[in-house]
């Protein structure tokens, strides 16, 4: 049977005009409706077809037509063995020119070629047996587009009956789910290229669930943390019970109640790699971030952190040493002062021992020349271990800073302190150029313990200048921090041994030794300092001279 199309708008047929209007004849079949596919449907010759012309359809055919093309949801219809076809105008877009207005009144297999094979069978139980399907995001390739494109559809097909129950013809009512199912595609395939980031990230990681914060997701760095312990699925105080007693279940309630983000800086935490094994010290850069859902609602916290533990360590080696490098100096000091009073006194016993008569005065200075030596080879002792072993040396200002700023890379990072250096200075200077470090380190440290809480500006510079007093030629040293500055009373006392603003974490002798040895090397070492709601800070200059004339 050859199927055409008729021409629409001054080709349809008068009849179809009347019937539109508002005086209809009672009992003439006719298709309802307003649209494109409704104007194409009474336009349609389906007497060219095996339905027949409207005037002769089957009461369920006419009905199950009209509710089609009255409907705003996509529907497609097969009618009768040859499955001719009908569908409306929310379906019209799926099929786009490729196959409309082709499809309308054409047979299903000659319509669809490209997809019989996956809907053949799915009709045939439907006509045959009567038996209703139901498809999510199904991928049926349709010709579209003058291709073959993957196209997806969530779609059920039922059987249409007759007034006696006969099978007529398959109902489909679907939704292409195209864009839906390739937005999932891409959202997945980020959502698993985010885990996988994750799970590389040098950073622990891990995601709190819910009030009594469950372990939903942990990366390898968390679980290293922890050790070899059952983590996923387990609740924070069943899986790390140790942690409550040390406040950390009290921070993550705040947090997951106000919503306000925690951040810890080497925070000192005592976690068991098992239960087998004691609890160990740990220190920790950390953020308890609250997770909220679309809603705003807050579903969970996400920790995210870096073990600190050995720059925290090495820091700590690092202050020790320089308590011991100043207690050392004290003694170097002491030892100096007190060798001359020393040789006086054992000078007076040995002419004591000379006029001594009585042995029992003998004796008693017998005793003290010895326990005299003894005291002398102790400051000898200790003169000679903290006296320099090498000359002074030529070295230029950036050569001395890049050999001390490294050192405090970590410390920097984690105090999130910015460093701008400006280096003008091409002299070298003359000098001990360990002891010059290890003010430079002094400044630079105390720098940092300034902005610690809130961050700032670290600025290095060097030039050449001018000890106006002296008239002395030399290299200047600027240390200078964004922090809170110092109070005038601080500033007057800020070189004096054992003063320190830094209670049980300093012993005061830092700035005071630096003072010693740019004194020894005929330097000058400053302090300015402001304290202010807009601007405040603290400035160091240190000069030295060029030359190596008097240092000691």
């Amino acid at each position: 049977m050859t199927i055409y199309h008729a021409q629409m708008s001054d080709q349809i047929h008068p009849a179809h005009r009347e019937e539109s209007g508002p005086q209809r004849n009672e009992g003439r079949k006719e298709v309802c409706g307003t649209g494109e596919m409704a104007d194409l449907t009474r336009a349609f010759d389906w007497s060219a077809t095996p339905v027949g012309p409207i005037a002769e359809w089957p009461e369920s055919l006419l009905v199950t037509v009209n509710t089609l093309l009255a409907s705003r949801h996509p529907m497609f219809l097969w009618w009768g063995d040859e499955l001719i076809q009908f569908y409306n105008d929310a379906y019209r877009p799926s099929i786009r020119e490729d196959k409309h207005p082709l499809a309308l009144g054409q047979r299903g297999k000659q319509c669809w070629p490209e997809i019989w094979p996956i809907i053949g069978p799915q009709i045939d139980a439907v006509m045959a047996l009567g038996e209703a399907s139901w498809h999510e995001n199904q991928l049926v390739p349709i010709h579209r587009h003058g291709k073959l494109e993957d196209v997806y559809w969530t779609y059920g097909y039922s059987p249409v009956r007759d007034s006696s129950g006969v099978i007529c013809g398959a109902l489909v009512v679907c939704t292409e789910t195209t864009a839906t199912v390739l937005a999932n595609r891409q959202l997945q395939h980020e959502r698993e290229r985010l885990a996988e980031l994750f799970q590389q990230a040098p950073a622990f990681f891990a995601v709190l669930q819910g009030p009594e914060f469950v372990f939903e997701m942990i990366n390898p760095p968390y679980q290293e943390l922890l050790g070899p312990r059952s983590l996923l699925g387990k609740a924070l105080r069943e899986a790390v019970p140790e942690v409550e007693a040390q406040g950390f279940l009290a921070l993550l309630d705040n947090v997951y109640r106000t919503g306000e983000p925690f951040v810890g800086r080497s925070t000192p935490v005592q976690l068991a790699r098992s239960a087998s094994h004691p609890l160990e010290l740990r220190y920790l850069d950390f953020v308890y971030q609250p997770r909220r859902d679309a809603d705003g609602t807050i579903s969970g916290i996400i920790v995210l952190g870096v073990d600190v533990t050995e720059s925290k360590r090495a820091e700590q080696l690092l202050l020790r040493s320089e308590k011991l490098n100043a207690v050392g100096r004290l003694a170097s000091s002491i030892a100096h002062e007190i060798n001359n009073p020393l040789e006086a006194v054992t000078n007076l016993i040995f002419l004591a021992q000379h006029v001594a008569v009585s042995p029992e005065a003998k004796n008693y200075l017998a005793a003290a020349e010895v326990e005299l030596r003894r005291v002398s080879a102790i400051a000898n002792q200790t003169l000679r271990f903290h006296r320099q072993s090498t000359k002074p040396i030529p070295i230029t200002s950036e050569e001395l800073v890049d050999a001390t700023l490294p050192l405090y890379r970590g410390r920097l990072v984690n105090a999130q302190v910015s460093v701008e250096r400006r280096n003008r200075a091409r002299r070298p200077v003359t000098c001990f150029d360990g002891e010059i470090r290890q003010v430079l380190s002094n400044l630079i440290s105390n720098a940092i313990d300034e902005m610690h809480v809130k961050g700032g500006r670290l600025l290095i510079r060097t030039r050449e200048g001018t000890e106006w007093k002296t008239n002395r030629k030399g290299i200047v040293f600027t240390v200078a921090d964004t922090g809170s500055g110092m109070s005038s009373y601080t500033k007057s006392r800020i070189f004096e041994p054992f003063f320190t603003t830094k209670e049980s974490k300093g012993i005061g002798l830092g700035l005071w030794i630096s003072h010693e040895i740019v004194d020894r090397h005929r330097g000058v070492l400053k302090v300015k300092s402001r304290q202010s709601a807009n601007s405040s800070g603290t400035v160091f200059s240190l000069f030295l001279p060029c030359d190596d004339k008097g240092i000691s």
